[in-house]
């Protein structure tokens, strides 16, 4: 009976139950592909063609951080609930909004739904993060959640291509409306996965406020680090981040066609890292995958200031791509084993961070865009992720008279998302 209960899948064993949450986020994940890449990748070149200023641009940007900066509140509000929920209803509502943007087409349209379907996702972000614990064991959970990336990112690639060509030629409304249809169909597709893993044990509940939910850190070395080493390179990739995209549009004059093979690089690029970075966890540690996710972010901003033509936005783009999956997956597991049992409050912590210095770095950069060459913002944007990697090497070194502590975070051949 017992042997009817493990299946092998992908080379590894699992539970049914596991596969079957597998094959829902797979699926979701594919169906997901056509929103992000409207909203990821064309939502602010839409956005500059339709008269948004520099100013609208930092916005569109900072409107991810800014929907994060309440997490902590979300995240507390989540101990002892079901979290499905929390994941589902505010992306149904978040990816219908975008057809808002189909209708009216105005600068401060495209700014109040990026703010709207951002402040959603800060509702859901700290949810899924903890939901994940729960639909895979931890050994598998970084190569199940790489595939499902994996699977993303291929769909991405012709879907960007498309758009590209299917924006240049037909315009925006189109393009707005199947994301969002898709966008729906994919959560509605991910509402299936069921709760499967038991919750790990959480010896600190007592976190019940704001301020009481610092507590996560104390005697928490790792955890310590590591938002002190992504709140450095963070704020360094969403300080010049703005200034890609105006510099894309407005410098170079590319067009929608031209825009779409720097996000075919990306892409390509991403799903590369996925591959890679899901591996490199599982084999060594998600700190080694923060190492090369700081390493590509921190390289971006020197291919602008360095070169600014169009084939160096295209190698930036797929550093971009490298950084943002590493972020994704290696930010995920680095939590999940710095603070087992509280992922939630602990992610929580790492978004209203991130919210922090994602509202303040596109406002900042976007703002001195007019008063200081761009150049010396992408020069400043490299010089702090290197001083992020630096924290990350010199303090989040494990320290030998502390072994045990260390690998209850860190084992060299025990992957966890």
């Amino acid at each position: 009976m017992e042997n009817e209960e493990i299946l092998t899948r992908l080379g590894m064993q699992m539970r049914p139950e596991t596969w079957a949450n597998f094959r829902w986020d797979l699926t979701s994940a594919m169906f997901i592909s056509l929103f992000s890449a409207v909203f990821g990748q064309f939502y602010t070149p839409m956005a500059l063609r339709h008269g948004a200023s520099n100013f609208q641009v930092g916005l569109l940007t900072a409107a991810p951080a800014i929907g994060l900066l309440f997490s902590p509140l979300w995240a507390n509000l989540l101990q002892g609930r079901r979290l499905k929920p929390f994941v589902v209803w505010p992306n149904l509502f978040a990816r219908l909004s975008l057809a808002v943007v189909a209708v009216w087409s105005t600068p401060w349209v495209f700014v109040a739904i990026a703010l709207f379907i951002n402040f959603l996702g800060g509702v859901q972000a700290p949810a899924y993060a903890a939901l994940v614990t729960r639909m895979y064991p931890p050994q598998l959970r970084g190569r199940l959640m790489g595939y499902v990336r994996v699977a993303m990112g291929s769909c991405l690639l012709p879907v960007t291509f498309g758009l590209g060509i299917w924006l240049q030629s037909a315009g925006d409304a189109g393009p707005l409306w199947a994301a969002a249809a898709a966008g729906v169909t994919s959560i509605l597709v991910f509402s299936q996965v069921r709760e499967v893993e038991p919750v790990a044990a959480d010896h600190t509940r007592a976190v019940v406020r704001l301020r009481d939910q610092w507590q996560v850190l104390r005697g928490n070395r790792a955890l310590g680090v590591f938002l002190a080493a992504t709140t450095l390179s963070g704020f360094a990739n969403l300080l010049a981040n703005p200034l890609y995209q105006i510099y894309q549009v407005h410098t170079l004059g590319l067009t929608d066609t031209q825009i779409s093979w720097t996000r075919i690089m990306y892409y390509a690029c991403l799903l590369v890292a996925y591959l890679l970075m899901g591996w490199v966890i599982d084999r060594w540690s998600p700190r080694a995958a923060m190492f090369v996710g700081i390493g590509a972010y921190l390289s971006v901003p020197l291919f602008y200031a360095l070169w600014g033509t169009y084939p160096a936005v295209i190698l930036g783009s797929g550093c971009q791509g490298i950084g943002d999956a590493t972020w994704d997956i290696g930010c995920l597991s680095y939590v999940f084993r710095a603070a087992p049992g509280q992922e939630a409050v602990a992610f929580g912590l790492h978004l209203m961070l991130f919210g922090v210095r994602g509202t303040l770095a596109p406002l900042v950069s976007t703002s001195l865009s007019h008063a200081v060459p761009d150049t010396w913002i992408f020069f400043f944007s490299s010089f702090l992720g290197l001083l992020g990697a630096i924290t990350l090497a010199v303090f989040g070194r494990p320290r030998p008279e502390r072994t045990s502590a260390v690998r209850k975070w860190i084992p060299v051949s025990h992957r966890h998302v």
